[in-house]
C-alpha cells in the first residue's frame, strides 16, 4: 500500500528533505545579525596648529599695542612741535608733520603684519578643511562600498540551517508534541536518514504519522512499503524470515509482555505447546495453521482448510496425551484466543519486494485488545528480524501511541539495536509512566509538553543551575519637620549704698631773711557724704526654631538561587513544531539546542539542508 500527498510531484521543494546529511530540524539565524560594521573610523577635522594661532594672536596684540603707544606719543610730539612752531618758526611745524607721518607708517606696518598673520592662519584653515573634505568623501565612499558588499553577503547567507543529530549517538528519545509536530519531525528526520540507510518506521499512533514521509519518499525515488494493520494484515510480511522457533518466541513474548513478572511456568508451558505444534506442522508454520492446530488440540471442529486431515489427526491424537490436554486446557484456550485475530497475518505476502522505507502502522480499525497484542507483536518481530538479518541493518523509528507500549518490548528492541549498532528513535507522546523510566538512556529531545507534571519532569531532567537574581527592591522616602517656640522672661533689682568721709589738714611757715620777719598759717577741712543707688533690670526674649529634614534611600538586593535550566512553563509554551535537543556536557550540565521541525521550511528560499557553517555563527 502506498500513500499519496495531494500536489506532491518530484519537482516540489520537499525533495530537498532527502538531501544528504541527517538532521533533526531547522535552526533559524537572522543574517542581519552577522552584518559587520564598517571598521574604519570617521575622519575628524584637524585643529590648526597652535603656532599659527599664536603668531596671529601675537601680531594682533602687537598691532593694537603699537597703535595705542604710537598714536599717543605721536600726538603729544606733534602737538608740542606745533605749539613751538608758533613761536620758533616753520621748522618745528615741518618737524611735527614728519613725526605724524612716521607714526602713521609705524602703525600701518604693524597692521600689515597682523593681516599677513591672519591670512596665513586662514590659509592653513582652508588647507586643513580641504584635507578633511577629501578624507571624508573617501571614507564615505568606502563605507558605501562596504555596506553594499555586506548587503550582498548577507543576502547570500541562509536564514535556516539544519540541526544535526548529536555525534556518536545511536539512540534518540523525543518526548511530547502533537500529532502534527510528531509527523513533521518524522518527515524531516526520516527523509534525511533515508539518504544514508534504509528506515523501518513502526507507527503505533493509529493516526498514521508516517503518511507524509511515505508520500514524499516515493516521488523522491525511494521504494516504499506500507503495511497497515489490522486492515492489511493479510499482506503484511512482519513475520517473514522468522524460523518456527523465533515465531513461537515472538508470539509468547507478545502474549506475556503485559506482566513483566509473568508466571514462568505459564510462559514455559505456552512455549512447549507451540514448539510441539510447530514440530507437528513441519516447515510450513503460519499463524493460521497454528490457530487451527490449537483448535484441533482442544477437540474443536474447524471449517478452515489450512490443515490436512492427516495433520489434524496427528495433532489431535499424538501431540499431547488426553491427561495432559486437561492440565493445559487453560493455556490452550488462552493461546487460541490471542492467536485467533492474527490468523490472517501474512496470508498473502507475495509480490512484496525490497523497500528503502518500510512503514508498519496501526490504523484506526484496530480494537483495544487486538491493538495491544498486535503492537507488541510488531515490535517483537522487528527485533527478531534485526537480530537475524545479515544485510546492512536499517535505522528504526518507533512512534508510540497514547497508550504507550510495554517497557519489556521496548527494552528488548533497544538491546538488539545497541548490539547491532542500529540507530533507534522513540517518539513518546507523553513523559509519564514507563516513558519517565526510559529518559536518559540515549540522547533526549523535547517537544511541547502541555501537562504541567510532564513539563516539571522534563525540567528536572534538564537540571538546575545557580544564578543571582533580584531578591528585593526597597525605596524609602521620609520627611521630618520640627518647630519649637521658647519665651524667656527675666527681672532683677540691685540696690547699693556708699558712705564716704575725708579729713584734710595742713600748716604753712614762711621766714623772711632780709627783714627778719616770718609768716605762719594753717588750714583744716573735713568732708563726709552718703550716696545710695538702686537699679531695676527687666529682660524678655522669644526664640523660634524650625527644622526640616528629608531623606530618600533606594536599596537593591540580589540572592543566589538554584533554578531550572529551562523553566517548565517554557516547555509548555513551545511552538507546535518547536524542538529542544539536550546535549550533556562533560561537567554534567545540559546544553539545549532549539530547533523547528516543520517540513515546510525546506520550501523557503534561504534554507540550507546542511548545518550552518561555524564561521557564520
Amino acid at each position: 500500500m502506498t500513500f499519496s500527498a495531494p500536489g506532491t510531484t518530484p519537482a516540489d521543494g520537499f525533495l530537498r528533505l532527502f538531501e544528504s546529511g541527517q538532521r533533526l530540524g531547522w535552526v533559524h539565524r537572522d543574517p542581519e545579525t552577522l552584518r559587520r560594521p564598517f571598521p574604519e573610523p570617521e575622519p575628524q577635522r584637524q585643529p590648526v596648529p597652535v603656532a599659527y594661532e599664536n603668531r596671529a594672536t601675537a601680531a594682533r596684540i602687537a598691532y593694537e599695542s603699537r597703535k595705542r603707544s604710537v598714536t599717543t606719543a605721536g600726538a603729544v610730539l606733534a602737538a608740542a612741535c606745533f605749539l613751538l612752531s608758533l613761536v620758533a618758526g616753520g621748522v618745528l611745524a615741518l618737524l611735527a608733520v614728519v613725526v605724524a607721518v612716521v607714526c602713521v607708517a609705524l602703525v600701518a606696518h604693524a597692521g600689515q603684519a597682523a593681516e599677513a598673520a591672519d591670512r596665513v592662519l586662514d590659509g592653513k584653515r582652508t588647507e586643513l578643511e580641504g584635507h578633511f573634505q577629501y578624507a571624508w568623501q573617501g571614507w564615505w565612499e568606502r563605507g558605501r562600498q562596504h555596506a553594499a558588499a555586506q548587503d550582498e553577503w548577507t543576502r547570500s547567507l541562509p536564514a535556516w540551517g539544519a540541526l544535526p543529530a548529536l555525534p556518536d549517538s545511536r539512540r534518540l528519545d523525543v518526548f511530547g508534541g502533537s500529532r502534527r509536530s510528531r509527523e513533521g519531525f518524522l518527515t524531516v528526520y526520516g527523509a534525511s536518514t533515508l539518504r544514508q540507510q534504509p528506515v523501518i518506521v513502526i507507527d503505533l499512533t493509529r493516526a498514521l504519522v508516517c503518511e507524509e514521509l511515505a508520500a514524499l519518499a516515493e516521488p523522491a525515488g525511494f521504494p516504499v512499503d506500507v503495511q497497515l494493520l489490522p486492515s492489511g494484515m493479510a499482506g503484511s510480511n512482519i513475520l517473514s524470515g522468522l524460523t518456527p522457533r523465533e515465531l513461537v518466541d515472538t508470539f509468547v513474548e507478545a502474549v506475556h509482555a503485559e506482566d513483566s513478572r509473568a508466571d514462568r511456568a505459564a510462559r514455559t508451558i505456552d512455549t512447549m505447546i507451540l514448539n510441539r505444534l510447530c514440530g507437528a506442522l513441519g516447515d510450513d508454520v503460519t499463524p493460521a495453521r497454528l490457530g487451527a492446530g490449537l483448535r484441533a488440540l482442544m477437540g474443536e471442529t474447524d471449517d478452515a482448510e489450512v490443515l490436512t486431515r492427516t495433520e489434524r489427526n496427528r495433532v489431535a491424537d499424538e501431540l499431547l496425551a488426553d491427561k495432559n490436554k486437561d492440565q493445559v486446557r487453560d493455556s490452550l484456550v488462552r493461546l487460541a484466543a490471542f492467536l485467533h485475530p492474527l490468523e490472517r497475518l501474512g496470508a498473502q505476502t507475495t509480490g512484496r519486494g525490497s523497500a528503502r522505507l518500510t512503514c508498519i502502522a496501526l490504523d484506526s480499525t484496530a480494537g483495544t485488545a487486538g491493538t495491544e497484542l498486535l503492537a507488541d507483536l510488531m515490535v517483537q518481530s522487528v527485533s527478531r528480524l534485526l537480530a537475524s538479518s545479515r544485510k546492512p541493518v536499517p535505522a528504526v523509528i518507533v512512534a508510540l501511541g497514547e497508550q504507550g507500549l510495554q517497557r519489556r518490548c521496548l527494552d528488548q528492541l533497544a538491546t538488539v539495536c545497541e548490539h547491532l549498532g542500529v540507530q533507534l528513535t522513540f517518539l513518546h507522546p507523553h513523559l509519564r509512566e514507563g516513558a519517565v523510566e526510559m529518559i536518559g538512556d540515549g540522547s533526549v529531545a523535547f517537544m511541547r509538553l502541555g501537562n504541567h507534571k510532564e513539563a516539571a519532569a522534563a525540567a528536572d531532567f534538564l537540571g538546575r543551575r545557580h544564578a543571582f537574581v533580584l531578591h528585593s527592591l526597597t525605596d524609602t522616602e521620609g520627611e521630618v519637620v520640627n518647630t519649637s517656640v521658647a519665651r524667656t522672661f527675666g527681672s532683677s533689682v540691685s540696690r547699693g549704698t556708699t558712705d564716704s568721709h575725708s579729713v584734710t589738714g595742713g600748716s604753712n611757715w614762711n621766714r623772711g631773711t632780709q627783714s627778719g620777719t616770718g609768716t605762719r598759717g594753717g588750714s583744716h577741712s573735713r568732708t563726709s557724704g552718703t550716696s545710695t543707688s538702686t537699679t531695676h533690670t527687666t529682660n524678655e526674649s522669644t526664640t523660634h526654631t524650625t527644622g526640616d529634614s528629608r531623606s530618600t534611600s533606594t536599596a537593591q538586593a540580589e540572592q543566589r538561587v538554584y533554578e531550572y535550566t529551562v523553566e517548565p512553563t517554557r516547555l509548555q509554551a513551545l511552538a507546535d513544531f518547536g524542538l529542544l535537543l539536550v546535549e550533556r556536557q562533560p561537567d554534567g550540565s545540559a546544553t539545549v539546542h532549539p530547533a523547528d521541525c516543520n517540513p515546510n521550511i525546506a520550501l523557503l528560499p534561504r534554507t540550507t539542508t546542511q548545518p550552518l557553517p561555524p564561521s557564520a555563527t
